[in-house]
C-alpha cells in the first residue's frame, strides 16, 4: 500500500503533511469508535467533554478557505475527510475500479453489520470521486440507488468494485458493488452530472 503524500493527485499537500494529516483523521476515528463501546460515568464524560472542545477550539485556529483546506485534497481513497470512510484502491483503468474497504465500530448499525446509511454514504464517495478522475471532473450525484443483497459485517476487509458504463454528454453512468469474499453485500447504480461555470 502507497504512503498517504503518493496519492495527493491535487499536488498541494507534501507527503509529510499528508502522513500527519492522515494520522490526525485516524485518531479522531479511534475516537467515534471508542464512544461506541463505552458507558463511562457523568463525571468522566463531563472532563472528556471539556478535552475534545479544547482540541476543537486549538483547531480553530487554523481554519482556511475551501481551496487550501486538506480534508479532500488525498486523492482517491476517503482518507482525508473524518466523516467518510476509508477505502485502498488496488486496481484502476480508465472505465473501471478495485479496491477494499472495511466497515468500522462507527459506521455499525447493530449486531455486527454496517448502517445502511454509512453503506450509501461509501458508494456515493466511492463513485463520485472516481468519475471525477476517470470520467468528467467536478461532476455531481443526480442518482444513487442502492440495494442491499446481504448484510455487511464491520471489521471486516471487503472487496468494493466500481465502473463506467457509460457517458453521454455531461452524463456519467455508473455501477458499484460491495462484496464479501463471492457474497454480495450491496450494489450501487448513479448518474453524476458535470456542472459548468458558474454553477457551484
Amino acid at each position: 500500500m502507497s504512503s498517504p503524500g503518493a496519492v495527493c493527485e491535487e499536488g498541494q499537500l507534501s507527503a509529510a503533511q499528508a502522513d500527519a494529516f492522515v494520522g490526525m483523521i485516524t485518531a479522531f476515528r479511534d475516537l467515534q469508535s471508542t464512544l461506541c463501546l463505552v458507558a463511562p460515568p457523568p463525571e468522566t464524560m463531563t472532563e472528556l467533554t471539556g478535552a475534545i472542545e479544547n482540541v476543537a477550539t486549538r483547531l480553530k485556529e487554523f481554519e482556511v478557505g475551501e481551496g487550501e483546506r486538506f480534508a479532500r485534497d488525498l486523492g482517491m481513497r476517503g482518507q482525508g475527510h473524518p466523516v467518510l470512510i476509508p477505502y485502498r484502491v488496488t486496481g484502476l483503468s480508465e472505465t473501471s475500479m478495485l479496491g477494499s474497504v472495511s466497515f468500522g465500530l462507527a459506521n455499525m448499525g447493530g449486531d455486527g453489520t454496517a448502517h445502511g446509511g454509512a453503506i450509501t454514504m461509501l458508494f456515493d464517495d466511492v463513485l463520485g470521486t472516481f468519475v471525477s478522475r476517470r470520467g468528467q471532473p467536478d461532476s455531481r450525484t443526480a442518482f444513487l440507488k442502492v440495494d442491499y443483497r446481504n448484510i455487511t459485517p464491520v471489521n471486516r476487509e471487503l472487496r468494493l468494485t466500481a465502473s463506467i458504463d457509460r457517458i453521454e454528454g455531461r452524463k456519467t453512468f455508473v455501477t458499484g458493488a460491495l462484496a464479501d469474499g463471492d457474497v454480495v453485500c450491496a450494489e450501487a447504480e448513479a448518474l453524476f452530472v458535470r456542472v459548468l461555470p458558474p454553477q457551484p
